[in-house]
């Protein structure tokens, strides 16, 4: 079924963010970045601005990168762990970097942390959100995921834990399998290697009518449609995983779309 499109948001100056400052994300700031509570919401808004400014992704009208998705993950508790033991992890599409920088306050090593994202402007971003460029040991890659580089030789086969955050759901069906199955090639072999993320989905699969500007068309998941996906990369990567989807209410989702949610999903390697 094709989705149809209501309302694509504008920027707003006047939106009140009071209450994302108020939780984690602005505990983040405070706590990580060392920015005082009376000059957070002018240094966030005018980040938030820049970034729409560059490709008007929703989730900076939204602020979404306030959010902090990973933390709320059911497995980021073993995430954590994981990095703390050792073990590499990749965030795609990582924006902002906001899910590696409450990894480094939670007590993960930075070095052991890479975000990658298409624009390198979003990472400046994030080093300028954060107040971190002279600090942070973590590596930032500014290229295509789908694009073979060394950079992404380097890591095949290395990487225990991948956070795709709001990145799959960009693309078609093809383009999505594609991303899944460079995920699973990317990952240590053997069980225990964790891939997990969030979409925004769709009640009813399909594709996206009236994708906003500069933006490619988009498949939109319900639960049994990204579970069938998965199964697909699994039997054309001879791999096997327990693959877990749940649907989640979210306003935002549905402010773009009547029947949208948000799914967050976690895949296993068995």
């Amino acid at each position: 079924m094709a989705q149809r499109f209501v309302s694509f948001p504008s920027w707003d100056h006047e939106i009140d963010i009071s209450g994302l400052l108020d939780g984690d994300g602005g505990k983040l700031l405070h706590e990580y970045a060392n920015i005082e509570l009376e000059d957070m919401e002018h240094h966030v808004k005018i980040i938030a601005r820049k970034g729409w400014d560059i490709l008007r992704y929703p989730c900076f009208q939204k602020f979404l990168f306030l959010h902090l998705d990973l933390s709320r993950s059911p497995v980021y508790n073993r995430i954590l762990k994981e990095i703390q033991a050792g073990n590499l992890f990749l965030d795609l599409g990582c924006g902002l970097g906001q899910d590696i920088r409450r990894l480094v306050q939670d007590g993960a090593p930075a070095e052991h942390l890479i975000g990658l994202d298409l624009e390198r402007d979003y990472i400046n971003l994030g080093f300028e959100l954060f107040n971190d460029q002279q600090k942070l040991r973590s590596v930032f890659l500014a290229q295509d995921f789908a694009e073979d580089t060394p950079e992404i030789s380097r890591l095949a086969k290395r990487i225990k834990i991948i956070n795709s955050g709001y990145f799959m759901h960009l693309w078609n069906w093809e383009k999505q399998l594609n991303a899944a199955k460079r995920m699973i090639q990317l990952v240590l072999p053997g069980s225990g290697s964790i891939i997990c993320g969030v979409h925004f989905g769709s009640q009813s699969a399909g594709m996206w009518k009236n994708v906003p500007p500069g933006f490619e068309e988009m498949f939109l998941h319900n639960r049994e449609s990204l579970s069938k996906l998965w199964n697909q990369a699994e039997k054309e990567t001879k791999t096997s995983w327990k693959f877990e989807c749940v649907e989640e209410d979210d306003e935002y989702c549905r402010d773009l779309d009547p029947e949208g949610c948000r799914l967050r999903w976690i895949a296993e390697q068995e």
